[in-house]
């Protein structure tokens, strides 16, 4: 019996990871796309920002993945409040609720 218990909670751990991991790179995903917009970028260049970022975000590291937007931003000659952390911040919150509701995943 206590193995049973133990197995199905190793299997609900390994599910709520797995759930994790695919929100994020869909928050990822709809982050870089935005922030490839704000750039000026069209078409297969969103795409492609997107994955980068996507793939570039795998630590996990939130603060992270803002200074590499918010320089790839000024990069692009996108400054003052439209590349604000606060704003990153804000946008990047909305995705993450945006990817759970669509994934189905709950709190």
């Amino acid at each position: 019996m206590f193995e049973t218990r133990e197995r199905a909670e190793e299997a609900k751990y390994v599910h709520q990871r797995d759930v994790a991991f695919h929100v994020r790179a869909l928050r990822d995903r709809m982050f870089g796309r935005w922030a490839a917009r704000l750039m000026g970028m069209r078409n297969e260049a969103v795409e492609h920002y997107a994955r980068y970022l996507a793939v570039s975000d795998i630590d996990g590291d939130d603060g992270q993945l803002i200074m590499v937007v918010r320089e790839n931003l000024a990069d692009f000659g996108v400054v003052g409040h439209r590349a604000s952390e606060g704003r990153l911040r804000r946008k990047l919150e909305r995705f993450h609720d945006i990817a759970r509701t669509h994934l189905g995943a709950t709190p």
